[in-house]
């Protein structure tokens, strides 16, 4: 059937509506006619797939990525980057006044490097060659190249590619001027060094070092942090500093910093010239070994990092929390301690605008909404990253 869309979720897909039923249609854009056949209907919602494009937009644009109609890595890339911009601000806006009751206008922050920009890849084998899983499926697709990964990282899947993989069930890559390399499964280790001993500096094997350090670094702005092969790392390394940078402003001055989901404590050794006291929490023990060698490759002395869960805290008595959660959010437990607690201000930085307003619509009774800004952290993808400030409000 031939249908126009209208506007776009949450999570870029276009909406239409069919007998007043919504329809959801992926790799669309609004004002544009196309035709559609239904693969999912539920009560209340049908899911389109699309048959044809009648009438494309002007923002629609040719995609450079072989893989793209497969793998999902880029799963916008057949828009305009200024209208990803523009649709992902409107996206976050629209869920921040719906979720939250709040009205923001936010400014967002990019880098025009939209591809090449991701530290990390990960990998499967399928048919003796490095490949990605299909979106949606679990079909996985050949690759020689992700245009979204560094050059160094690309250089070492053609690498790996070269050699007979039977065996091998997944290849982690990561790293930008220094190269780890991270194999699970059945792999001559001899052959694995010899292959990639000129290009990388470290190579994991079935959580055994085979080959340089058990980490690598990557330069942030004055720092130098150390990655294990466990530890969490930002993806997108020409926009950590701008990031960082605005976590800084918004933390501000203050006696103690309590660093929430700290991982390789990368936050608050940047924010650690700002406070006479920080200490991270983190429940993965690998970023807790990596935070604590980051505290000393930068000489960093009023830092302490504490392996457990971050509910697990007593009460929360700081200037300052920030906090960095996984896409779920933070949990009840970590919220009622915040609302408990006496810390004047909350920084959250988080990957999903979604929890994000439920958690602060959680903390409005104590705290006031300040301000957000967004990051695209994720150029040609759907996700944002947004760093948002709350202030304690005054009891008498």
């Amino acid at each position: 059937m031939i249908v126009k869309i209208d506007k776009l979720s949450h999570d870029f897909k276009g909406i239409t509506r069919i007998d007043d039923k919504v329809t959801f249609v992926s790799d669309t854009i609004p004002g544009e006619v196309i035709d559609i056949k239904i693969i999912n209907e539920k009560k209340k919602i049908n899911e389109g797939k699309v048959i044809g494009y009648i009438e494309t937009s002007d923002d629609r644009i040719s995609e450079v990525c072989p893989y793209s109609d497969k793998c999902g890595g880029c799963d916008i890339a057949y828009m305009k980057y200024s209208k990803q911009i523009q649709y992902k601000k409107e996206i976050v806006c629209d869920i921040m006044k719906k979720y939250a009751g709040i009205s923001v206008n936010p400014q967002i922050i990019f880098d025009n490097n939209i591809y090449g920009y991701r530290n990390k890849i990960t990998l499967r084998v399928f048919d003796g060659k490095l490949s990605l899983i299909e979106n949606g499926s679990n079909i996985l697709v050949n690759i020689d190249k992700c245009l979204l990964v560094n050059n160094n990282i690309n250089k070492i899947i053609n690498l790996i590619n070269e050699m007979d993989l039977t065996g091998v069930n997944e290849v982690i890559i990561k790293g930008t001027k220094e190269i780890m390399v991270i194999v699970s499964g059945d792999l001559d280790s001899d052959k694995l060094i010899d292959k990639l001993k000129l290009d990388v500096d470290s190579i994991i094997l079935n959580d055994k070092v085979i080959y340089g350090n058990d980490y690598i670094i990557i330069s942030i702005g004055n720092f130098n942090y150390a990655i294990s092969p466990k530890s969490f790392f930002q993806i997108n390394t020409n926009m950590i500093d701008k990031l960082y940078d605005k976590i800084h402003d918004y933390a501000g001055i203050g006696n103690s910093l309590l660093d929430l989901y700290c991982g390789a404590g990368t936050i608050g050794i940047y924010l650690a010239d700002n406070f006479e006291m920080v200490r991270g929490i983190e429940i993965n023990e690998d970023a807790v070994n990596s935070a604590n060698l980051n505290k000393k490759i930068n000489g960093i002395k009023n830092i302490s990092f504490e392996c457990k869960n971050v509910n697990q805290i007593s009460k929360i008595d700081v200037d300052v929390v920030v906090v960095d959660p996984p896409r779920g959010g933070l949990d009840k437990i970590t919220i009622n301690k915040l609302l408990d607690g006496n810390c004047k201000k909350i920084v959250y930085v988080s990957c999903n605008p979604i929890t994000l307003a439920r958690d602060i619509k959680l903390l409005k009774d104590k705290y006031n909404f300040e301000d957000i800004t967004l990051f695209d952290m994720f150029p040609n993808t759907k996700h944002v990253e947004c760093v948002t400030v709350l202030h304690r409000k005054s009891f008498e």
